[in-house]
């Protein structure tokens, strides 16, 4: 049974697309930074706002662990690698995104081992990915709520104040208060 089943398909969808941009950044493993990167790229309900662009997100990742070098090995071949990946992404069924076709499981043997499996990649998620999963579970429980929403999601990443997307935040004026204020409000809302 997949852990992405106890997730609201926003959610879900969220812990793809991080576990994907990880792959492409050519990442072994699914770090918390993903997760905010793929949170970045559409907007949170009001009034939460992470007060930063994906654009942003990716380029801190990209400085802390620069993109694998594909892009320029295969547009010397005259190959084109972005518009590759639009058009398998776009080819209808099945899609590569589609969170129906992934799976997030705990080893059994490895109970700290997380991995997320899917069409386009097969990544473990490291200690502040997987943290960030299970603050997303516990936030969800303590509202009573069925399934994970992209806001448990945010709660989990925020969670260490020491993380690598706190720092990112931090780094691009987030104010953090105020987001911790706002995601508090959603909570008691929803």
């Amino acid at each position: 049974m997949s852990l992405l089943t106890g997730f609201a398909p926003p959610a879900r969808q969220t812990v793809v697309r991080a576990g994907m941009a990880a792959t492409d950044c050519g990442q072994p493993r699914l770090s918390d930074g993903f997760l905010l990167l793929a949170l970045a790229e559409r907007p949170l309900s009001r009034p939460v706002d992470l007060g930063v662009t994906a654009a942003a997100v990716r380029a801190a990742l990209e400085i802390r662990a620069p993109r694998r070098h594909d892009r320029e090995l295969l547009s010397a071949f005259g190959i084109d690698l972005d518009e590759v990946r639009r058009r398998m992404l776009d080819a209808a069924p099945p899609r590569l995104d589609d969170p129906a076709r992934w799976r997030l499981y705990r080893s059994r043997v490895r109970p700290l081992r997380v991995t997320l499996s899917g069409p386009a990649a097969e990544i473990v998620l490291d200690e502040s990915g997987r943290k960030a999963i299970e603050v997303a579970r516990w936030a969800s429980r303590r509202a009573r709520r069925p399934l994970i929403h992209r806001e448990d999601l945010l709660w989990g990443v925020l969670a260490d104040g020491s993380s690598e997307s706190v720092q990112i935040l931090r780094r691009h004026g987030t104010d953090l208060p105020r987001l911790w204020t706002d995601l508090r409000r959603w909570h008691r809302s929803a």
